[in-house]
């Protein structure tokens, strides 16, 4: 699962929509799901990446602020999760390995990874890592439009979209420190080989996750063309 911009947008952190979120992701662990949560940096990220490069800092310095950002913000997550959370933020593919192999039954929590790839990719590797039957995606739109919603008010809203329809969409987005939008493509290109089904919603209510987990239909559903 991957929590997005919805949880963290403003200058202060909205506690109430971090607790609620993580109700929700602690009635699928209730449930019986084994999870994995990475969580994003949000308007926080963003304001920080712009402080730093006020500054003078390159864009790969603006990467590891952004990263910092991202295992703050898990770690406010994981602790909404209480004991059900393993509290050990990861910060790499060998510590997922490692929590893969301790954690048990517990929620894997985990920020950014490396510079240049996006939490959208670290979810998508730790999706294809465990072999998920779903990767939910929150952010703070219904889902994937034809174009984009803040900019054009006829955008469509797109209940199942082909992957690489999408990628076209996508294409036309920014893909620098802490703007990579709903996807980028270095996620896209994961979740493609390995056709893990993936839904996107708005995070703003905490209920879709458990909608999209449920089978019902809400946000966008990426598909994958036969091979």
């Amino acid at each position: 699962m991957k929590i997005g911009h919805a949880l963290f947008k403003g200058n202060s952190v909205d506690v109430e929509k971090i607790r609620e979120a993580g109700d929700a992701v602690l009635r699928l662990h209730n449930a019986g799901h084994r999870l994995i949560v990475i969580v994003g940096g949000g308007e926080p990220s963003r304001a920080y990446i712009k402080a730093a490069r006020s500054l003078g800092a390159d864009l790969a310095t603006c990467d590891e602020v952004g990263i910092m950002v991202t295992r703050l913000n898990a770690l406010l997550f994981s602790i909404a999760l209480g004991d059900a959370s393993s509290r050990r933020i990861i910060r790499s593919f060998e510590e997922l390995e490692e929590q893969l192999a301790a954690a048990g039954n517990r929620i894997i929590v985990g920020g950014g990874f490396t510079p240049a790839q996006s939490t959208d990719a670290v979810a998508a590797l730790a999706a294809e890592r465990m072999k998920a039957d779903l990767l939910i995606k929150t952010t703070d739109v219904d889902g994937v439009y034809d174009s984009d919603p803040e900019k054009n008010p006829d955008a469509k809203l797109l209940r199942e979209v082909d992957v690489r329809r999408l990628r076209e969409i996508l294409s036309r987005g920014e893909s620098t420190p802490g703007e990579y939008r709903l996807l980028d493509q270095v996620s896209l290109s994961i979740l493609e080989r390995s056709r893990i089904p993936v839904v996107i919603v708005n995070g703003s209510d905490p209920e879709n996750i458990i909608r999209a987990a449920s089978g019902e239909k809400v946000g966008t559903r990426i598909s994958y063309s036969s091979r």
